[in-house]
């Protein structure tokens, strides 16, 4: 339960920082919002991210955010080494 609820409130965050970013015209943070806010509620209803993951990477291809995924991949591997090559 406080997994689910601690992936909800990312949730509703994304969604509030969404909203104020449309009010101030801030695109970028808009995008990046809109891109990762269904990911929280995605992970509550599967049993695996796999399909969290697919949805994302739908999501990455019609934004044309290949670039963007590909720096925070570096960056990830950069902090978990243990995952390279596994995403």
């Amino acid at each position: 339960m406080e997994k689910d609820f601690l992936l909800y409130l990312i949730y509703i965050t994304l969604i509030d920082i969404r909203t104020r970013s449309y009010e101030n015209n801030d695109t970028v943070s808009f995008g990046l919002c809109n891109l990762l806010h269904n990911v929280p509620l995605t992970l509550i209803s599967e049993k695996t991210g796999e399909q969290a993951y697919r949805n994302f990477l739908e999501k990455i291809e019609d934004m044309k955010l290949e670039s963007w995924l590909n720096s925070r991949k570096t960056e990830f591997y950069e902090r978990f080494p243990e995952y390279k090559n596994q995403l």
